[in-house]
């Protein structure tokens, strides 16, 4: 029987973009556990933001060490997601998130998820994150750290205008997603 082969180097592991990544996985628990708790405030809003940061820059990094990677391709998606949402639904539990966001936010990337994977086992490629999908994660997280840091009162405008790139994302992820699965350019 013949060994599968991994998509990516061994090496992936250590490039400084993708241990970013790492590290922000890393910081998710500690991000969420802090965010439950009204005490350390302070506390979550550092994490989170250090945490959103290091999404800010691993791809940037990456790109300019011509470091782009598999690994980097495959993870990261992941744990932007997994730090949104996980953060949506601490927000929605504590901190007046609502949770209609919340449920559209998990529908919406648990879609695209299940998207890239049906996309990687037709082509074996992976699917790039879109500009509305990174405008989306960067709109997202300026609502919530407003969310974490003053509750809706300046979180829930920026969340409304947070949902402009989000809507455009759901289009733009649909209408990759039928061209991949087609083949063809739409």
């Amino acid at each position: 029987m013949a060994a599968r082969r991994l998509p990516f180097a061994p090496r992936e592991f250590a490039y400084p973009s993708n241990l970013l990544t790492f590290l922000r996985l890393l910081l998710l628990p500690f991000t969420l556990w802090a965010m439950r708790r009204r005490k350390y405030k302070r506390r979550a809003l550092a994490l989170l933001g250090a945490a959103i940061l290091t999404d800010a820059v691993d791809g940037p990094l990456a790109r300019q060490r011509g470091e782009v990677s598999v690994l980097g391709k495959l993870l990261d998606p992941v744990a932007d997601k997994l730090l949104i949402d996980g953060a949506a639904v601490m927000l929605s539990r504590s901190h007046g998130f609502p949770w209609w966001a919340t449920i559209a936010l998990l529908g919406r990337d648990l879609v695209i998820l299940a998207g890239g994977v049906l996309v990687y086992q037709r082509q074996r490629s992976i699917v790039s994150a879109h500009p509305f999908g990174k405008l989306t994660t960067i709109a997202l997280s300026g609502a919530m750290l407003l969310y974490l840091a003053d509750g809706p009162r300046t979180g829930k405008p920026a969340l409304f205008l947070a949902l402009l790139p989000f809507g455009a994302s759901m289009y733009a992820y649909g209408r990759s997603f039928v061209r991949d699965m087609r083949g063809r350019t739409l």
